[in-house]
């Protein structure tokens, strides 16, 4: 399977996965004249869609830009694309159980950390995808300079940390998780993936 087949096809996952989200936001008006009220009373529903929606807009760009230093994909590293995209496709089911039972004191704990721990699938595939990828240079592109990519890894790794400190972190403060979360996504929206490119130059010089 060509790469430009499988980037196309994660695009168009990526994209029912983001649209799935505002499907979650459902507005309960017991009465005419309560729809101002109501509105306000889905904030809940609002902030977890925000960070889902963040979380996978900036996924999406950093699936690109793994993709541009890619050459060519064996069949492990395809399993492991669909892996990342179906913990990424679960994310609208585990948002809506997140916005619907924040409230619920009962509830809320359960929601939250099983949002984490679906955020804490989406670390890992991705970070298997890659660590696959530099234990395969051959799959890299020339550009790419595997020894500095894993140089740079821990800041990379950042995000697999921080989630699975929100999955205890949800059975004692669930906003908190949402909070957390939103952070991430625009760290990652700064913080590009690991890698340090040589000049075309020097990657395609002949010896003298």
């Amino acid at each position: 399977m060509s790469k430009g087949r499988v980037e196309a096809f994660s695009d168009g996952v990526f994209a029912v996965a983001i649209t799935l989200l505002i499907f979650n936001i459902q507005i309960d008006k017991a009465a005419p004249g309560q729809l101002f009220s109501a509105l306000l009373a889905a904030w809940p529903k609002y902030a977890a869609y925000v960070a889902s929606f963040l979380t996978i807009g900036v996924m999406l760009m950093n699936h690109h830009s793994l993709f541009t230093r890619i050459s060519r994909l064996d069949r492990p590293l395809l399993f492991l694309n669909l892996l990342l995209l179906m913990a990424i496709v679960f994310l609208p089911f585990s948002t809506a159980q997140l916005g619907a039972n924040i409230l619920v004191p009962q509830d809320a704990p359960t929601a939250a950390s099983f949002y984490a721990g679906n955020a804490v699938l989406i670390a890992i595939f991705f970070s298997a995808f890659w660590t696959y990828l530099l234990t395969h240079p051959s799959l890299l592109s020339p550009e790419v300079d595997r020894e500095s990519t894993i140089r740079a890894w821990p800041r990379f790794s950042v995000g697999l940390v921080a989630y699975l400190i929100c999955v205890p972190l949800g059975q004692v403060s669930p906003i908190g998780v949402i909070i957390v979360c939103a952070a991430m996504a625009v760290y990652y929206a700064f913080e590009r993936l690991p890698y340090i490119s040589r000049r075309p130059a020097e990657v395609l010089r002949r010896p003298d």
